[in-house]
């Protein structure tokens, strides 16, 4: 069996810090600690780790700094910041930032391996089951049709809207192939600039360029024998489509600074929120390279198209999170499920998500109601938090939106999404606040609606 990688743990307070190793110790979880950010981000330049565990307030530069940081160096590492100050803005900050979860001191031994082995095993290991959530017939289908490729090499390409949950399904096919049992490493194409992107996926040798001053096993080297997951395939420069084809064709990668092939055995999946039909025909993405990783194509379909799955989801973030936040027994409301089912949800399930998250953090008993999820659109009297900045989004108060006689699903996303944008005058930033949607996605849904005829 394949060693686990190490949870880099960073924690300034020396105390504490031995306290939390001497429990990673106990519960056996191999972990290397350091007292700053800065310590961290050196070791994330030569180093691999499962995941990394933060206090929120370091000397220098802080956690939530060290996160943005890490968002950009490695998009894909799962990062829990943890904070001895109970402040539900904190939190959202976090959440928002990209942390996978929120411990609040003082937490228990059992909750902090808890949120651990939650993630950790999302990156390291990939055959203890899947998180795929699938009661609707839509996405039962979709399962259906994965079954049939399952057991192959054949690349898959994913295609939906943003936060469907484009990377579960990636996991899942990964779980229940043949390679389960090897290495999954997932790279998003879009989180990454353009000039680290090659180097990231195929590696490069010491000296190659400034600053690289050891040798380093691209994305490809690393999940060989396994799964590599290209997110945002879409957005990848046409520059690097001809590498990454030729790597396709021939099974084989160049590092950068060096003229020796090596072998791999990978088996690609991709996914997209764009058409790429589209993109070929503009000449943004190669037409060969299209045909070569959509040998499967899987459609996944969005939240509002599976309603069946609302409640099921919500149940499932509900038990991922509410330990860890420090609130066990919480459960939703009558009213708040009602609300749930009736959501059209633009920012699908990762909007449904951070809904659940901020009821968590929100409730002041046992109960979660409507206003504590803080939904866009809904009436509802908000949640007064004190000291919360007006970026977290907190007490916003919006109409609900009207649905015309005849309408579908479709003209209630849209006239929510344009109402939203009418409340916070115009603004596209503080609208994908609302919407818990990537201004990428606003963008392609307003010129949709424009080439529509609707005002936008």
């Amino acid at each position: 069996m394949k060693a686990q990688l190490p949870i880099l743990l960073v924690e300034d307070d020396e105390c504490l810090r031995e306290a939390l190793s001497i429990t990673l110790d106990i519960a056996k979880v191999k972990h290397i600690a350091c007292g700053s950010a800065e310590e961290a981000l050196e070791m994330l330049l030569g180093n691999r780790f499962a995941m990394m565990v933060s206090d929120f307030r370091l000397p220098g530069i802080d956690g939530l700094a060290l996160l943005q940081q890490i968002r950009q160096r490695a998009p894909d590492l799962p990062v829990v910041l943890m904070s001895a100050f109970a402040d539900a803005s904190l939190a959202v900050r976090a959440l928002k930032s990209g942390a996978c979860d929120f411990l609040i001191k003082p937490f228990t031994p059992q909750q902090l391996t808890e949120v651990i082995e939650r993630h950790r095993r999302q990156v390291v290991d990939p055959g203890a089951g899947s998180s795929l959530v699938a009661v609707a017939p839509a996405m039962r289908a979709v399962l259906a049709r994965c079954e049939r490729v399952a057991g192959t090499d054949a690349s898959v390409l994913l295609t939906g809207e943003s936060g469907v949950g484009k990377d579960v399904l990636a996991r899942h096919l990964h779980q229940v192939s043949r390679r389960a049992g090897k290495p999954y490493v997932a790279i998003n194409c879009a989180a990454i600039p353009e000039a680290l992107l090659e180097s990231l996926l195929f590696g490069y040798e010491k000296g190659a360029f400034t600053g690289a001053a050891r040798s380093q096993a691209g994305k490809f080297e690393q999940a060989d024998g396994g799964t590599l997951f290209l997110d945002e395939i879409g957005e990848m420069p046409v520059e690097l489509q001809a590498k990454l084809l030729r790597v396709l064709q021939d099974k084989m990668i160049e590092r950068l600074g060096s003229n020796r092939l090596v072998e791999t055995d990978v088996r690609v999946i991709a996914a997209t929120n764009r058409d790429l039909t589209e993109s070929v025909a503009a000449g943004r993405f190669r037409e060969d390279l299209f045909f070569r990783l959509a040998v499967f194509p899987v459609r996944i379909p969005p939240l509002r198209e599976r309603r069946e799955d609302i409640l099921p989801l919500a149940r499932s973030f509900m038990e991922r999170y509410r330990n860890s936040m420090g609130r066990p027994g919480i459960t939703l409301s009558e009213s708040a499920e009602r609300v749930l089912q009736a959501h059209p949800w633009p920012g699908n399930v990762r909007e449904l998500e951070n809904a659940i998250q901020r009821g968590l953090l929100l409730c002041d008993d046992g109960l979660i109601e409507p206003a504590h999820m803080e939904l866009a659109g809904q009436a509802i009297e908000p949640v007064v938090v004190v000291s919360v900045p007006p970026s977290a989004n907190i007490g916003v108060r919006l109409t609900p939106p009207l649905m015309e006689e005849g309408a579908n699903m479709s003209d209630l996303e849209r006239s929510h999404i344009l109402r939203v944008l009418s409340n916070v005058s115009g603004s596209r930033k503080k609208a994908t606040e609302v919407l818990g949607i990537s201004e990428r996605t606003l963008r392609n849904k307003l010129k949709s609606y424009r080439e529509q005829g609707f005002a936008v």
